[in-house]
């Protein structure tokens, strides 16, 4: 498994809810790449649960999103943009017990859609969640120009 790089840290002002390290708010979310997928564990802090010792739904859908984005920078090398999120939640992701881990593959590509497959599992590794997250891709150059993409590579350093 290999250690994915945040190069949006050297950015100004950069405070990702999903995974900029030092957001005290956020997720502080790290990512790494097994084969073709994307994967991060977490410990959860207990700010994020809904009811005592539940992760809350929300902050699910938000691993959800934020891992799939990463899929798309770190192993398609582009920006993207979320453009649906489908999940179904399995059962309740018990927090204090241990980290969950979040995996994120390539199910389906149309064109500049792409179609992102995540599993979420609880720290017993049982599947508490599964989506689907349609992503709208921009070319390298779009990605670069607008967005400020720091490319592929970047991800690997």
């Amino acid at each position: 498994m290999k250690k994915l790089n945040n190069p949006f840290t050297k950015s100004h002002n950069f405070n990702c809810f999903g995974c900029a390290p030092h957001n005290e708010f956020g997720m502080q979310l790290e990512f790494s790449l097994k084969g073709d997928e994307v994967i991060s564990e977490w410990e959860v802090p207990q700010h994020f649960e809904g009811w005592v010792g539940v992760l809350h739904g929300g902050i699910i859908a938000a691993l959800i999103d934020e891992i799939a984005g990463w899929y798309v920078f770190s192993v398609l090398g582009v920006a993207g943009m979320t453009t649906n999120l489908n999940i179904r939640y399995l059962k309740p992701i018990e927090t204090r017990k241990g980290k969950i881990k979040i995996v994120a593959r390539l199910k389906q590509q149309k064109r500049q859609l792409q179609f992102i497959e995540v599993e979420v599992f609880d720290s017993g590794k049982q599947l508490a969640a599964k989506a689907e997250v349609c992503y709208y891709t921009f070319s390298e150059k779009d990605s670069e120009e607008k967005f400020n993409f720091p490319g592929k590579d970047a991800f690997y350093e």
